[in-house]
C-alpha cells in the first residue's frame, strides 16, 4: 500500500513539473515574450488613461474650490 501512494504521489509530482515547466518553456518563447510585452503595454496604457482622468478631476474640483474661496465667477 505504501508503493502505491509513493508511486501516486511520484505521477502527481511528475504531471506538476511537465505542465508547468511546458508553461514555464511556452513564456520563454518569442511568440510568449510578444504576449507578455503586449499584455504589459496595454495594462500600462489603462494606467496611464486612468491616472491622467483622476488627475483631470482633481485639478477641475480644486479650481472650483479656489473660485469659491476667491469669489471669483467663471
Amino acid at each position: 500500500m505504501k508503493r502505491l501512494f509513493w508511486f501516486a504521489v511520484g505521477v502527481g509530482a511528475a504531471a506538476f513539473v511537465v505542465v508547468k515547466g511546458k508553461e514555464l518553456y511556452q513564456r520563454y518563447t518569442p511568440k510568449g515574450i510578444a504576449e507578455q510585452v503586449e499584455k504589459t503595454r496595454s495594462e500600462v496604457g489603462s494606467w496611464i488613461g486612468d491616472f491622467l482622468s483622476t488627475m483631470g478631476e482633481a485639478m477641475d474640483s480644486r479650481e472650483d474650490e479656489l473660485r469659491e474661496a476667491l469669489g471669483l465667477e467663471e
